[in-house]
């Protein structure tokens, strides 16, 4: 019995999303996303405003909560990157830059339906708009940033890749910040 448990712990923990994993997928998915009109690095300071969601994912309590858990995972990973840019502006750099991710559609099947319905639950997905705006309110970039995690592999990984969608979303939106700097 305890051989099977250590199996078992083993499996689980490989289906984790791997830091290099996160980094390859997060270059990748930029590379897809338009750039924005202007640089980022054209911008004086930087601002994380707070995660705005859709009525279709506000109406739910379980939405709204996994839209928090995102949204507290871009808060780790980019806010640090922005506090950092705005203290160290070029010279010319005038304006603000806002950045506002916007949960637009959103479906993560949870563990207990993994455990009992396996792949029979379906897919898992986050649909995020990234809008970044000028100090003016001017759009310079909305890229429309999506990932999914599969039914066979929500359920062979008893939901660790639907869980995973958040990590990778939040990657995601650090690295196009970061490539188009």
């Amino acid at each position: 019995m305890n051989k099977l448990i250590i199996v078992l712990a083993i499996f689980l923990a490989g289906c984790a999303a791997s830091q290099e994993d996160l980094n390859t997928v997060s270059a990748i998915e930029s590379s897809r996303l338009a750039a924005p009109s202007t640089p980022l690095s054209a911008y004086a300071s930087y601002e994380l405003a707070p995660m705005t969601m859709s009525p279709e994912v506000s109406a739910k309590p379980e939405k709204v909560e996994q839209g928090n858990i995102l949204e507290a995972k871009i808060k780790a990973k980019v806010q640090p990157l922005l506090t950092e840019w705005s203290r160290s502006t070029k010279a010319g750099s005038s304006g603000t830059l806002v950045v506002q991710p916007e949960l637009v559609k959103l479906r993560i099947v949870s563990g207990g339906a993994r455990f009992f319905a396996g792949a029979f639950s379906g897919d898992s997905f986050i649909d995020l708009d990234l809008k970044l705006t000028d100090s003016n309110g001017n759009e310079i970039a909305k890229p429309r940033i999506n990932k999914s995690a599969g039914a066979m592999g929500g359920a062979w990984s008893v939901g660790k890749t639907d869980q995973n969608l958040h990590d990778y979303i939040a990657y995601i939106v650090h690295r196009y910040l970061v490539d188009n700097y």
